[in-house]
């Protein structure tokens, strides 16, 4: 029954992070474009500020859950297949100890702030080509808002 389980994870784990699935999961056949940054961009007109201000953190708590296959967030967590986020904003990407990051990554100059967060959930590989991210990425602007809400108060230091 143990083995079972185990090969259950074994085999799932990798699928929910290779595939993306789960809420905001992108099943087009056509690539989305990468959401611009909060002020502007031709490809979708949002406003950052105005979602990330209704966000939903519940809602964005059920996001992560496609994320947590690879993705830990608290203090002292081990890295999984991807980095553990704690205290993730304001770093820069790419430098946290013990992660083996994509030279893409590490040569970025990226600094992890919602306005940066939001193209790269929106679409990674296109955000920064030669990542090793292999989430698909979020379509919808506000379920980004919501996860990212989610992330800022779920990877900060608790008192």
């Amino acid at each position: 029954m143990l083995i079972n389980r185990f090969l259950l994870v074994l085999v799932l784990a990798p699928v929910l992070c290779l595939f993306g699935c789960g809420p905001g999961r992108d099943t087009s056949d056509k690539p989305a474009a990468a959401a611009p940054a909060a002020g502007g961009g031709d490809e979708a007109d949002y406003d950052l500020a105005a979602l990330l201000a209704q966000a939903d953190t519940k809602r964005g708590r059920t996001l992560f859950l496609q994320c947590r296959a690879c993705h830990s967030l608290g203090e002292g967590e081990p890295h999984k297949v991807g980095p553990n986020l704690y205290q993730m904003f304001g770093k820069t990407a790419g430098v946290e100890p013990g992660f083996a990051f994509s030279d893409a990554l590490v040569n970025s100059g990226i600094v992890w702030s919602p306005e940066t967060l939001d193209p790269w959930m929106a679409r990674p590989s296109e955000y920064l080509p030669g990542n090793k991210m292999v989430f698909i990425g979020i379509k919808d602007a506000q379920d980004r808002a919501n996860l990212i809400a989610y992330l800022q108060e779920a990877t900060a230091p608790q008192p």
